[in-house]
């Protein structure tokens, strides 16, 4: 165990990292690491006895590989169900050591591989007046780990098809997709099953799929291995944001102002890179996956009751469809970033709607929509009519204007 910390910490060294990094990651002092560097490390031969834990090792890696962290009184009892029959103490050596070698590994490969790895993260910028609306507003975060080059957009929510969305705008931006992305644990990346592992959440799987990147949780205890995304997005609070952040915030406009500023940055030499991220990601870019053929659509997706009147209600405001729907449930496919939403009815396609960005307590009618409906209120005036209504259950109820003008006049129409 000595031997193998002693050759972690050369080979961090190597890679010019700094003691206190190395320190960071080996979970040592200081000075143990200095000790570790002085030594010579020399290729002891032992004697290797047999190990009750040997027959398992195969299945303790696969678990070990997904989640370096894991409980190992848990694993301990999935090894008993399929017949080990040792003890902790053995259990725990080996996973230590599992562990230290497959978090060093991440490290070198993270890296030293172009077009590998990006890491992902949020930066939240608390509730702000963005279109004139006081509203959260975030700002997604993908840094190429060989390259450092960035790509950001700025967003009035986190829901999972805008944290999808935003995987697509990059891999456009970036013109290719990486082998592979880290997230730390959020929710739209990744969930805990129910025995006890960390795995990728069905919508991100779905990406991850048609992308053929794979999505990677970043190791507990382990900041170094996302360390390169929360480094720019410091650079980019005290950088980019703080300069505009007093300024009448406009989605669209803030959005172009942080390419133009990344295309800027991109050209100026990394110190300790000894290159650009431009000049770096030259070379990056000729490892990337191609980007694939078909588009991948991230909407949000909504069920919503039709009411009497004709209605469905989206957020405060409500929007008219054809009346034969009245009492059925249509589904709402919502773009992230436009204020527009697909209608379906059992897959079938009813609509556009063209959705409204304020939420002010609207009853917004198509002037066809309302004379349908008026039109079918009219026959359920009728005994027969009334009876076929109550036994399908879509009696009707007339726009609001409708009623007054009745009320108000008799015969109006």
């Amino acid at each position: 165990m000595l031997e193998l910390r002693m050759n972690e910490a050369k080979i961090l060294r190597r890679q010019g990292k700094k003691i206190s990094d190395i320190a960071q990651a080996l979970g040592k002092s200081e000075r143990t690491v200095y000790y570790y560097l002085s030594q010579e490390t020399r290729a002891r031969k032992k004697r290797r006895y047999p190990s009750k834990l040997d027959a398992y090792k195969y299945f303790i890696d696969s678990i070990l590989e997904d989640t370096p962290d894991y409980n190992r009184v848990v694993l301990a009892d999935r090894l008993r169900k399929i017949g080990y029959d040792g003890g902790m103490s053995i259990l725990r050596e080996y996973s230590a050591q599992k562990q230290a070698q497959i978090t060093i590994q991440a490290v070198i490969r993270f890296e030293t591989e172009p077009g590998y790895q990006a890491q992902v993260d949020w930066k939240e910028h608390g509730t702000k007046v963005v279109d004139g609306k006081k509203q959260k507003l975030y700002a997604f975060n993908m840094v190429f780990g060989f390259s450092r080059t960035p790509f950001v957009l700025h967003t009035t929510n986190m829901e999972q098809s805008t944290f999808l969305a935003c995987h697509v705008k990059a891999f456009e931006y970036f013109g290719g997709v990486p082998r592979e992305i880290l997230y730390d644990n959020m929710k739209t990346a990744f969930i805990l099953n129910e025995e006890g592992i960390w795995k990728p959440n069905k919508h991100l799987m779905a990406l991850a799929n048609h992308y053929g990147f794979v999505p990677r949780r970043c190791r507990v205890r382990r900041p170094q291995t996302k360390g390169k995304v929360e480094r720019f997005i410091d650079y980019y609070t005290n950088n980019f944001w703080l300069r505009v952040k007093n300024e009448p915030l406009s989605l669209a406009v803030l959005n172009e102002k942080v390419a133009d500023w990344i295309h800027e940055i991109n050209k100026i030499p990394v110190r300790h890179l000894k290159a650009s991220r431009a000049e770096r990601f030259e070379t990056e870019k000729r490892h990337l996956l191609p980007l694939p053929k078909t588009h991948y659509a991230c909407k949000k997706e909504l069920e919503v009751k039709v009411s009497r009147e004709s209605l469905i209600a989206y957020k405060t405001n409500w929007y008219s469809v054809p009346p034969e729907l009245i009492g059925k449930t249509v589904k709402l496919s919502i773009d992230p970033f436009q204020p527009v939403a697909e209608v379906y009815h059992q897959d079938t396609f009813i609509r556009n709607l063209e959705l409204e960005t304020q939420e002010k307590y609207l009853r917004l009618y198509r002037p066809e929509d309302k004379k349908a409906l008026y039109r079918l209120w009219e026959k359920q005036q009728t005994g027969s009519e009334r009876k076929k209504a109550a036994k399908v259950d879509v009696s009707v109820r007339l726009p609001r204007e409708y009623e007054k003008l009745i009320l108000g006049q008799g015969a109006a129409l």
